[in-house]
Protein backbone atom coordinates (compact mmCIF):
# COMPACT_ATOMS: atom_id res chain seq x y z
CA UNK A 1 0.00 0.00 0.00
CA UNK A 2 1.17 3.15 -1.03
CA UNK A 3 1.74 6.39 1.31
CA UNK A 4 -0.12 9.34 1.21
CA UNK A 5 1.12 13.04 1.00
CA UNK A 6 1.49 14.98 4.11
CA UNK A 7 0.32 17.97 2.64
CA UNK A 8 1.99 20.63 4.99
CA UNK A 9 0.91 23.71 2.94
CA UNK A 10 -2.57 23.19 4.33
CA UNK A 11 -1.65 21.77 7.87
CA UNK A 12 0.50 24.55 8.75
CA UNK A 13 -2.46 26.61 7.72
CA UNK A 14 -4.76 25.38 9.71
CA UNK A 15 -2.72 25.14 12.66
CA UNK A 16 -2.02 29.11 12.04
CA UNK A 17 -5.48 29.75 12.37
CA UNK A 18 -5.43 27.49 15.03
CA UNK A 19 -3.20 30.02 16.92
CA UNK A 20 -5.28 33.06 15.37
CA UNK A 21 -8.36 31.81 16.68
CA UNK A 22 -7.39 30.49 19.98
CA UNK A 23 -5.64 34.25 20.57
CA UNK A 24 -8.72 35.87 20.34
CA UNK A 25 -9.92 33.20 22.65
CA UNK A 26 -7.68 34.39 25.07
CA UNK A 27 -9.07 37.64 25.17
CA UNK A 28 -11.36 38.08 27.93
CA UNK A 29 -9.09 36.77 31.06
CA UNK A 30 -7.48 40.16 30.41
CA UNK A 31 -9.92 42.23 29.68
CA UNK A 32 -12.19 41.00 32.69
CA UNK A 33 -10.81 43.87 35.43
CA UNK A 34 -11.67 46.74 32.69
CA UNK A 35 -15.25 45.35 31.44
CA UNK A 36 -15.66 44.81 35.11
CA UNK A 37 -14.87 48.62 35.67
CA UNK A 38 -16.92 49.79 32.62
CA UNK A 39 -19.78 48.18 33.12
CA UNK A 40 -19.96 47.60 37.54
CA UNK A 41 -20.83 43.90 37.45
CA UNK A 42 -20.05 41.62 40.09
CA UNK A 43 -16.92 38.82 40.33
CA UNK A 44 -20.09 36.17 40.27
CA UNK A 45 -20.95 37.78 36.67
CA UNK A 46 -17.40 37.70 35.75
CA UNK A 47 -17.28 33.77 36.12
CA UNK A 48 -20.38 33.05 34.91
CA UNK A 49 -18.83 34.79 31.79
CA UNK A 50 -16.47 32.21 31.38
CA UNK A 51 -18.66 29.52 32.00
CA UNK A 52 -21.08 30.70 29.26
CA UNK A 53 -18.26 30.67 26.65
CA UNK A 54 -18.11 27.08 27.08
CA UNK A 55 -21.70 25.95 27.16
CA UNK A 56 -21.53 25.53 23.23
CA UNK A 57 -19.41 22.85 24.11
CA UNK A 58 -22.13 21.00 24.90
CA UNK A 59 -23.20 21.08 21.09
CA UNK A 60 -20.11 19.81 19.38
CA UNK A 61 -21.68 16.15 18.90
CA UNK A 62 -24.33 18.25 16.94
CA UNK A 63 -21.35 20.83 15.57
CA UNK A 64 -19.81 17.28 14.33
CA UNK A 65 -22.70 15.92 12.72
CA UNK A 66 -23.33 18.92 10.51
CA UNK A 67 -20.17 19.32 9.58
CA UNK A 68 -19.76 15.77 8.27
CA UNK A 69 -22.98 17.32 6.26
CA UNK A 70 -20.94 20.28 4.43
CA UNK A 71 -18.31 21.69 3.56
CA UNK A 72 -15.75 21.94 6.54
CA UNK A 73 -13.20 24.40 5.19
CA UNK A 74 -16.08 26.83 5.92
CA UNK A 75 -15.73 26.14 9.11
CA UNK A 76 -12.34 27.08 9.44
CA UNK A 77 -12.93 30.65 7.71
CA UNK A 78 -16.21 31.23 9.40
CA UNK A 79 -15.48 29.86 12.88
CA UNK A 80 -12.41 32.65 13.28
CA UNK A 81 -13.77 34.97 12.09
CA UNK A 82 -17.00 35.19 14.49
CA UNK A 83 -14.57 34.38 17.26
CA UNK A 84 -12.28 37.74 16.71
CA UNK A 85 -15.25 39.77 15.72
CA UNK A 86 -17.53 38.89 19.04
CA UNK A 87 -14.25 39.02 21.13
CA UNK A 88 -13.34 42.61 19.67
CA UNK A 89 -16.00 44.03 20.28
CA UNK A 90 -16.13 43.35 23.92
CA UNK A 91 -14.93 46.59 25.08
CA UNK A 92 -17.89 48.38 22.99
CA UNK A 93 -20.32 46.53 24.95
CA UNK A 94 -22.94 49.06 26.23
CA UNK A 95 -24.24 46.60 28.88
CA UNK A 96 -23.59 42.90 30.48
CA UNK A 97 -26.49 41.07 28.44
CA UNK A 98 -24.35 42.47 25.21
CA UNK A 99 -21.47 41.19 26.58
CA UNK A 100 -23.07 37.47 27.36
CA UNK A 101 -24.13 37.87 23.86
CA UNK A 102 -20.49 38.21 22.28
CA UNK A 103 -19.18 35.90 24.66
CA UNK A 104 -22.05 32.99 23.45
CA UNK A 105 -20.89 33.98 19.54
CA UNK A 106 -17.06 33.26 20.85
CA UNK A 107 -18.48 30.11 22.50
CA UNK A 108 -20.03 28.58 19.20
CA UNK A 109 -17.23 30.25 17.25
CA UNK A 110 -14.84 28.15 19.01
CA UNK A 111 -17.27 24.88 18.76
CA UNK A 112 -17.32 25.64 15.08
CA UNK A 113 -13.87 25.65 14.91
CA UNK A 114 -12.47 22.90 16.90
CA UNK A 115 -14.58 20.01 15.51
CA UNK A 116 -14.26 20.10 12.38
CA UNK A 117 -10.18 21.33 12.10
CA UNK A 118 -8.70 18.32 13.20
CA UNK A 119 -10.84 16.44 10.73
CA UNK A 120 -9.13 18.35 8.30
CA UNK A 121 -5.74 18.62 9.54
CA UNK A 122 -6.31 14.41 9.61
CA UNK A 123 -7.39 14.33 5.92
CA UNK A 124 -4.50 16.33 4.41
CA UNK A 125 -1.41 14.57 6.77
CA UNK A 126 -1.27 11.46 4.82
CA UNK A 127 -0.26 8.28 6.69
CA UNK A 128 1.31 10.96 9.04
CA UNK A 129 -1.34 11.75 11.23
CA UNK A 130 -0.04 12.22 14.65
CA UNK A 131 2.77 14.66 12.68
CA UNK A 132 -0.22 16.89 11.65
CA UNK A 133 -2.10 17.03 14.96
CA UNK A 134 1.22 17.99 16.47
CA UNK A 135 1.30 21.22 13.96
CA UNK A 136 -2.61 21.74 14.98
CA UNK A 137 -1.81 21.41 18.52
CA UNK A 138 1.50 23.75 18.52
CA UNK A 139 -0.95 26.44 17.06
CA UNK A 140 -3.04 26.49 19.63
CA UNK A 141 -0.69 25.97 22.73
CA UNK A 142 1.10 29.14 21.11
CA UNK A 143 -2.12 31.14 21.29
CA UNK A 144 -2.29 30.31 25.33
Amino acid sequence: MGQKKFETRTVVAVALSHLVHDVFGSFLAPLMPLLIAKLGFSLLLAGLLDIVRKIPALFNPMVGRLADRSDMRWFLIAAPLATAVSMSLMGLAPNYYVLLFLVVIAGLGSSFFHVPAPVIVSRHSGDRIGRGMSFFMVGGELAR
